[in-house]
Parts: structure tokens; sequence; C-alpha cells
């Protein structure tokens, strides 16, 4: 994920999701199962709104909930939980694009 910001100034933010093998079996299969929308979108990257930030960011809550129970899970529990940390620590109204993929 990778997020640029309004201020010239500013560095943008890469946020790493997941290798290509780990987000096909373990992030997209989940999600599809789920019913979640956007996160299957990310395979092949996408430019996001900064509108939808708070739908990805339920989504990648909704996968969390769905493998914090799994103890062969806990490497991408852990990485969606510093997404979601990171995610939170950005004022979206500084945000300029999102692209994630």
């Amino acid at each position: 994920m990778l997020i640029k910001f309004k201020a010239q100034d500013q560095r943008s933010l890469y946020l790493p999701m997941a290798t290509e093998g780990t987000y096909s079996r373990e992030w997209v299969s989940v999600a599809r199962k789920l019913g979640l929308p956007w996160l299957p979108l990310f395979q092949t990257g996408i430019k996001v709104e900064v509108a939808a930030l708070p739908a990805v960011m339920y989504e990648l809550r909704q996968l969390r909930a769905a493998l914090v129970d799994n103890p062969g899970s806990t490497p991408v529990v852990e990485r969606i939980d510093s997404i979601i940390e990171a995610l939170s620590e950005v004022a979206p109204a500084e945000i300029a694009e999102i692209f994630i993929g």
C-alpha cells in the first residue's frame, strides 16, 4: 500500500501487505469467503479513493477477526494489525492518493 500526501514535503507512506502467494492464499481466499469486495481487488493493484479508506479498514478488521484464532495465521494477523495502526494515524484530509497492490 502506498499513500501519497498533499503536502509536498511529507514523505509517502509505504505499508507492505504480503507476498503474492500469501496474499492470494490467506488474504484473498478468506476475504472472498467473507464476501469482502475490496481486499481481492488489491491482488492486481488499484487506486483507492480516500473516501473508501473506512471501508478498506473495515474489511481489514473483518479479515483479522476471521484469522485471529488460527495459530498459523499469526504473521498475517500481525501484518494486518500494523497496517490498521498505521492507517489510523493518517489524517484522511492530508492524503492525495492511495494505491494498493
